[in-house]
């Protein structure tokens, strides 16, 4: 075989040799909602105990709206990058195996995710296509927070805390295909996608998964306990 014949083999079996595709497998796992303590009784008068939430509240990074002392009730907002510090919506088990190499990524449904993920179709053999999937979570709500004297025994103060949560999963991708020299090409970006799971204290959310399973979301209870505390001039 002469040099030239053998470069055209060569180049041959480099156009009509086949890329491996990758696979995907995937679980959610959720965890049962937990009942969560919103209300307690402070052995102090309700002026003092208001006059101390007031005080605490402005100094956190809970944002008041409104301060209505004749109704008892006290509405504040708040926002987190970190969810899931805050809230429960299972998690998520994923792998992509191409060939003998498998990646496997295990999250918090509240929290961030970057995972790799085939491709339904094919674009050619000589290219294996996959997306890189990047999982943005925000979390916002509003606390609020009933402060009224005990019926029983007007020395001491019952606060109660009720708060909407406010989950936003924004998911964005960039589509690339991986020639079988090992060469990666970009396939541009896809659509951004946004869903939103809206929860309140000791209740929970679902967002359909599309598999015909449901997500579900709840809160830990950290929110209401933190402004609890604030009753004892315990703000951390």
């Amino acid at each position: 075989m002469n040099y030239r014949v053998g470069a055209i083999l060569v180049i041959a079996i480099f156009i009509t040799g086949c890329a491996t595709q990758g696979i995907n497998t995937y679980k959610y796992t959720d965890n049962a909602p937990i009942q969560i303590n919103n209300e307690i009784v402070v052995s102090k008068p309700q002026s003092q105990v208001w006059d101390i939430l007031v005080k605490e509240l402005s100094k956190s990074f809970y944002v008041i709206n409104n301060i209505d002392k004749e109704s008892r009730i006290i509405n504040v907002s708040f926002s987190s990058n970190a969810p899931s510090e805050y809230v429960d919506c299972g998690k998520t088990h994923r792998t992509y195996t191409q060939g003998d190499k498998t990646e496997t990524y295990n999250y918090d449904v509240a929290g961030p995710a970057v995972f790799k993920l085939a491709t339904a179709r094919q674009e050619h053999l000589s290219f294996s296509n996959y997306i890189v999937i990047r999982r943005e979570v925000t979390l916002d709500g509003r606390s609020n927070i009933y402060v009224a004297p005990d019926e029983k025994d007007n020395g001491k103060t019952i606060v109660t805390v009720n708060t909407r949560y406010i989950l936003t999963i924004k998911v964005k991708g960039d589509a690339f295909a991986q020639h079988i020299n090992g060469n990666v090409f970009s396939r541009g970006r896809l659509p951004e996608e946004t869903a939103t799971v809206i929860f309140n204290t000791n209740k929970s959310g679902q967002q359909d998964l599309g598999d015909g399973s449901k997500m579900t979301c709840f809160c830990k209870g950290k929110l209401e306990r933190a402004i609890l505390d604030m009753t004892r001039g315990e703000h951390k």
